[in-house]
């Protein structure tokens, strides 16, 4: 009996030691962290943005009209500006007005016209300042819209003073949009205008 109460003691303790051990072993082993979400949070934020271009944008060009100055300017040519630009914008172009224009005979306010030619008037100058083009349609007809003086004087019943009263109106008011419209000029009524409508038109 007293033999295998021993043995029992010593199986016990033999018992123990290995479970020691096994404890010590686990103990020592490292353990894989498990990320939190702060730490991927940090992970991902250290990731290279993607590569995204910003979509071209494709400007829409404004359209354009051409307009010859001349006369009392820095720069006299051919400038090439938006289609709403005015007088104004035209002889800025154009460097500014010389020392010697006529600047009150000159509207800076007035639309242009593309294809025309404004002529800035020096003082002294006899003739006021004008907006010339080309002035006879195809068929024969002249453009009161775009017709310098000399053409305007070659209707029946226009003089020199209705001629530039037409050129005026153009330039204060815009572009003739019907052919009606030339009698809002003083001096044309509708015995005047009943004259004039076989010879004019709009084209512009």
């Amino acid at each position: 009996m007293a033999f295998l109460h021993g043995e029992r003691i010593r199986w016990l303790l033999t018992a123990c030691v290995v479970v020691l051990a096994i404890v010590f072993v686990v103990q020592l082993r490292p353990q894989s962290k498990v990320p939190t979400d702060a730490t991927l949070l940090v992970k991902a934020s250290a990731l290279p943005a993607p590569d995204v271009q910003p979509a071209a944008v494709s400007p829409t060009a404004a359209p354009e009209v051409a307009v010859d100055v001349i006369g009392a300017v820095q720069q006299p040519g051919v400038y090439y500006l938006p289609s709403k630009a005015r007088v104004a914008d035209v002889i800025a172009a154009a460097g500014g007005l010389a020392p010697t224009a006529a600047r009150d005979q000159i509207n800076l306010a007035a639309p242009i016209i593309d294809g025309t030619q404004i002529r800035v008037p020096h003082v002294g100058d006899a003739a006021e300042a004008t907006v010339a083009a080309p002035s006879a349609e195809g068929n024969g007809l002249i453009d009161i819209n775009i017709a310098d003086a000399a053409t305007l004087e070659a209707l029946p019943g226009i003089g020199p003073a209705t001629a530039q009263a037409i050129i005026d109106e153009r330039i204060r008011n815009g572009s003739f949009k019907q052919i009606e419209d030339v009698q809002n000029v003083k001096g044309i009524g509708p015995s005047l205008f009943a004259q004039l409508k076989a010879h004019i038109t709009v084209g512009q």
